[in-house]
């Protein structure tokens, strides 16, 4: 066995000329079949590629909680036509037609007594009446423009939510397509390791039949091959449990069968990031602000209409009606009738001389409202500082683990290759080179994990930002 550098999936094949051994054959096939990059390129058959800018698209088409979200702006056209309805009149037009019918059997005379009323025969009258009336504000003090204005608070305040969950939904479609990510990437040591292991167990294989090993030696190189083979089991579960939750928060049925990109993302620098400009940012964009500041106006407007309900409203009012009345059936549907005809116009003013404590109470909830409202949206600011400057602490120490991570694996695989070429002179037992496989084994891991913790770490602060940082 040589002494170049063997770590991880970088062993050198056997130069023996002998081929692995036909339980080692399918073992790579079953590697092939699960989708892990194999050497000759033995590979099976990949689902499509989906990238993460076409899942980004995908999500924002189909993710039915930002579907739902996004619903909720169709409610502000109305509303505001509803709110600039307010400065028109109202206007309310009715008409009815009717018959009645009578018969008198009984009558009175002259003194007032009952007798027969020698007249029975029905008599059949009709009538048509029409009326139209109307009413506009004249003075509410401004409390229509406050309407207005609260209308457009709450449309902003919507458009903040759809911001949010728009933001919401692209971290988490990221943070899971970087899971499935690091499972496939997981996926790739593990199938590199095992390689390593099988090159291990021919090299034991043939030491023993040299006698320059014993046949425990073997046995603990096939175990090591098993387990290997079944972490990669374990790791190929986790990989489908991560592309069924990436397809969740996409939200797109027919999206069935597909794959992530195998392509690392690069590791992620922030130092030419400034904390104070991160907060500035944040505050001018922050979804969060943006509903508290509409929920602040809203309280305004609404503080505002309680202290003027202590005033009286002016209004004006105009009603016009007109009616026919006939005998038999001449006034039933009677499209114009014009025997009786009336109208009038009328100035209101509502006086609240005693309200009980009624007005005092809502103008006390009001204000108590407002005040909540203020201190809301200073918790709020304070909330988002905080989340921009732990956020930006936690990326810089994901990249400073990510180095530290980085140099581990050097030191490691630099051991490894030591320990190989003293494994090869006799110096060093089976038992030992395993240890130190390992110990490359869990440094090329934890290089991955730190990368995608680095990941993890830029989309938590991308989404308090609202901006992407690369």
């Amino acid at each position: 066995m040589t002494g170049r550098l063997c770590a991880l999936g970088r062993c050198p094949t056997p130069k023996s000329g002998r081929h692995p051994s036909p339980w080692a054959n399918r073992l790579l096939r079953s590697l092939a079949l699960a989708g892990a990059a194999l050497p000759g390129g033995l590979t099976a058959q990949e689902p499509p590629l989906l990238t993460l800018e076409e899942a980004l698209a995908r999500a924002e088409a189909h993710n039915p909680s930002f579907r739902s979200t996004r619903h909720q702006l169709r409610l502000s056209g109305m509303e505001r036509e509803l709110a600039v309805g307010q400065f028109l009149p109202t206007l309310n037009f009715s008409t009815s037609t009717g018959v009645s019918l009578n018969r008198q059997l009984v009558s009175t005379d002259v003194f007032g007594l009952p007798v027969a009323n020698p007249i029975t025969e029905w008599r059949t009258s009709s009538s048509t009446s029409q009326s139209l009336s109307g009413r506009i504000s004249l003075w509410d003090w401004g409390a229509r423009f406050r309407g207005l204005a609260t209308q457009k608070a709450r449309a902003r305040a919507r458009e903040a939510a759809v911001t949010a969950a728009s933001r919401t939904l692209r971290a988490t479609v990221v943070r899971r397509y970087r899971a499935a990510q690091y499972q496939l990437a997981l996926q790739a040591v593990e199938a590199n390791l095992l390689q390593a292991r099988l090159v291990d167990l021919e090299t034991t294989r043939r030491r023993f039949e040299l006698a320059g090993a014993g046949r425990v030696e073997v046995l603990i190189a096939e175990l090591q091959v098993r387990e290997q083979e079944s972490r990669i089991e374990e790791v190929k579960g986790q990989l489908e449990t991560a592309l069924l939750a990436l397809r969740t928060a996409i939200g797109d049925e027919t999206l069935l069968a597909f794959r992530v990109s195998e392509a690392l993302p690069q590791p992620f620098d922030p130092g030419f990031l400034d904390e104070g400009d991160l907060v500035r940012r944040a505050l001018a964009s922050s979804p969060a602000l943006l509903e508290q500041e509409s929920a602040l106006n809203v309280a305004r407007a609404e503080a505002a209409n309680a202290r003027a309900s202590r005033w009286p409203p002016l209004a004006l009012g105009f009603s016009a009606n007109q009616s026919s009345f006939g005998d038999q059936l001449t006034s039933v549907l009677d499209l114009y009738p014009d025997r009786s005809r009336a109208g009038g116009v009328s100035f209101g003013i509502t006086v609240p001389l005693f309200p009980r404590l009624d007005t005092k109470a809502s103008i006390v909830q009001a204000e108590v409202q407002l005040a909540n409202a203020q201190e809301r949206l200073r918790e709020a600011r304070l909330r988002v500082e905080e989340e921009v400057r732990s956020r930006f602490i936690a990326l810089q120490t994901a990249r400073r683990s990510y180095l530290l991570a980085v140099q581990s694996r050097s030191i490691a695989q630099e051991r490894l290759t030591l320990a190989r070429e003293q494994y090869r002179l006799g110096t060093r037992t089976f038992t030992e080179l395993q240890q130190d496989i390992e110990a490359a084994a869990r440094a090329e891991r934890q290089v991955i994990h730190q990368l995608f913790a680095l990941e993890q770490a830029l989309t938590n602060l991308e989404e308090v930002v609202g901006e992407e940082l690369r």
